[in-house]
Parts: structure tokens; C-alpha cells; sequence
């Protein structure tokens, strides 16, 4: 017997795949906005971004929308959303264990040898310091140094390899296809790290200032897996 949450469900399902209302998608999201956030809540760990959980939470939900098909499947939508939903969430777990072990493994230098072109080109706009006088490798090294370490504590490690992967010359897509997020989490990632970047230069006027202080870290970072069959 199907329940009246059914159907209005499946009336808005069916106004949304033959286009007759425009804001009946709108609606069936904000009608089940609370469920997302609910499971990120119950899912939730410190050192994840909660925005951008909740954004992967929403994508699950349009992907739901997209794919529900009554016919097909025998449960309520909202069993499948919040179904499609939860299996976000675990992804998210399950693949955060391996990025941060393969993030911990790996040194990912933003500057030196790996680094690259781009990753020259970062360091002169920064710190605007060169080393062609063999004398001052050593202090150079130092400073690359020290320059790792403030980003690595005022950063995520995802603001940390994201910066790092664009410096490579990825584009959002590209990363997010690497790390296995959303482009749009990328996007935000990005735009984070920016802005810490630009207000500690703004105060200290270098990143390789040291009287800036090396906090320790007290989020752990993001990592989600993309591919959710739904």
C-alpha cells in the first residue's frame, strides 16, 4: 500500500523527469535537507569539513532523484535516498583510512624536486627568494623547510595535496577525479587554502616568517570517495 509520503514523492518525482515544474526538484530536496544532515551528524567525526559533507550528502540526495525508478526498485524513495545517502557516509569513512595513510606515506613537497615548474613559480610569488648563489642553498633548504611546515600546519592535508596538485597544472576536475571528491569540494578546498595563505601573509608578510607560530593540527582531514551507485 503505498503511503501518502509516497505519494506525494513519486507526483514530484514525476513533475521533475517531464520537466512540467521547475521547482519541484527544489522542493523534494528541502523536503529531505533534514535527513541528509541528520546522518551526516550521526556519521560526523572531528576533522572532517561538515559543509562539505553535507554538500556530498546533497549530491548523493540529486542522485537519488535522478535515479530512483519505482518500478525498478522495491522500496519508498525515501528508503532509497537515505540509502544512497548512508552509503555516502561510509564511503566517506572507508576510503578516509587510505588517503590519510597514502598522504602520510608520501612527503608531497610543495617546493624542490618534484615540485616542478609550477612549483618554482609558487615559491618566487611567496617568498620571492632565489638560490642561484651555491652559498645560499643551505639557507634556501631552510627556508623551504620551514615553508612546508606552516602549511602543513595551518592546512588540511586535502587544502595541502590540493594546492599541490593544482601547482602540477590539474584543473578541480582532475584533482577531485584523483583524491575521489566532488570538483565543487575541490573548488572549496581550494578557495580555503587561499585565503589561510593570503591572511598569513597579510600578517606576517612571508610564509617563511618565523615568528609565525606552528600550531599543532587539530582537524584531521577530509578525504571522500566520489563513485556512489545509486
Amino acid at each position: 500500500m503505498t503511503t501518502p509520503n509516497q505519494r506525494q514523492d513519486l507526483e514530484l518525482l514525476k513533475r521533475i523527469k517531464t520537466g512540467q515544474d521547475r521547482f519541484a526538484k527544489e522542493e523534494l530536496v528541502t523536503k529531505y535537507l533534514p535527513m541528509v544532515k541528520h546522518i551526516v551528524k550521526r556519521k560526523y567525526q572531528p576533522g572532517y569539513e561538515f559543509e562539505d559533507l553535507i554538500q556530498e550528502g546533497l549530491i548523493s540526495l540529486l542522485k537519488a532523484i535522478d535515479n530512483y525508478n519505482g518500478h525498478r526498485y522495491p522500496v519508498k524513495f525515501s528508503t532509497f535516498a537515505y540509502i544512497c545517502v548512508l552509503r555516502r557516509m561510509l564511503n566517506v569513512q572507508k576510503h578516509y583510512a587510505s588517503v590519510k595513510y597514502q598522504l602520510n606515506a608520501n612527503t608531497l613537497p610543495l617546493w624542490g624536486q618534484g615540485a616542478g615548474e609550477e612549483g618554482r613559480k609558487l615559491m618566487d610569488v611567496l617568498d620571492d627568494q632565489t638560490a642561484a648563489d651555491p652559498q645560499e642553498l643551505v639557507i634556501q633548504k631552510a627556508t623551504l623547510r620551514r615553508l612546508d611546515e606552516v602549511l602543513r600546519v595551518y592546512l588540511t592535508k586535502v587544502e595541502y595535496v590540493v594546492i599541490w596538485l593544482y601547482l602540477q597544472g590539474l584543473n578541480c576536475g582532475e584533482i577531485g577525479e584523483q583524491l575521489g571528491l566532488d570538483s565543487k569540494v575541490v573548488d572549496n578546498a581550494k578557495t580555503r587554502a587561499r585565503r589561510k595563505l593570503q591572511k598569513i601573509i597579510h600578517q606576517y608578510g612571508s610564509l617563511s616568517n618565523p615568528q609565525i607560530p606552528l600550531r599543532t593540527r587539530k582537524r584531521a582531514d577530509l578525504a571522500m570517495e566520489l563513485k556512489v551507485i545509486c
